[in-house]
């Protein structure tokens, strides 16, 4: 009996961790909307997301690792859309999946680029980037390094732009921009290797 009472337990704190956890990322991403990361205590996430602070460190060792999870989330999903964009097909239509994308969660996206996180975004997107198997195709004259951090780094400082303009610049135009100056450049390099 005593394994029956304690799985109803199991689930309740179950589901309390992921309400904190919720509540924790939440917390975040409401306060990079207000201030930039390197300002932002683990009193002031705690207090935002009405947790403990104790309970923070349950779910997290450091705000860094907060901010690690939240956007590595993001990237993961906005990488598997343009993994695509590696290969010549049709670059046109993934930078158009990747800007709906980006508008369509577009707070969160705000939060980690025009929120003071950008840096630490770009790192972690070209991290995780250069892990896509298709960056490791070779190129005649550019580097692949080169390339993953080139294409990242114009494509977090293009996003971040558009995300600090009015709400109705167009997903088109924003996916024309990306596919002109980053994606059609960086993927010719593959062409002409």
């Amino acid at each position: 009996m005593a394994q029956i009472s304690e799985r109803p337990t199991a689930k309740a704190r179950d589901a309390r961790q992921v309400k904190s956890d919720a509540a924790l990322r939440e917390g975040l991403l409401a306060l990079l909307t207000r201030q930039p990361f390197d300002r932002i205590t683990v009193r002031d996430i705690v207090a935002e997301a009405g947790i403990g602070y104790a309970t923070f460190f349950r779910h997290y060792p450091s705000k860094d690792a907060l901010l690690d999870a939240v956007a590595g989330e993001e990237i993961e999903a906005l990488l598997h859309l343009t993994a695509p964009l590696l290969s010549p097909d049709d670059t046109r239509a993934t930078c158009l999946a990747l800007a709906s994308y980006v508008d369509e969660r577009r707070a969160v996206w705000s939060a980690l680029l025009t929120g003071g996180a950008a840096g630490h975004l770009r790192e972690q997107f070209a991290r995780l980037a250069a892990q896509i198997p298709a960056a490791e195709h070779p190129s005649g004259w550019l580097p692949n390094e080169l390339g993953v951090i080139f294409g990242v780094s114009a494509t977090v400082e293009i996003l971040a732009w558009w995300l600090r303009q009015a709400p109705d610049f167009p997903v088109e135009r924003v996916a024309e921009i990306l596919d002109r100056l980053v994606i059609t450049p960086t993927v010719g390099s593959l062409r002409e290797g």
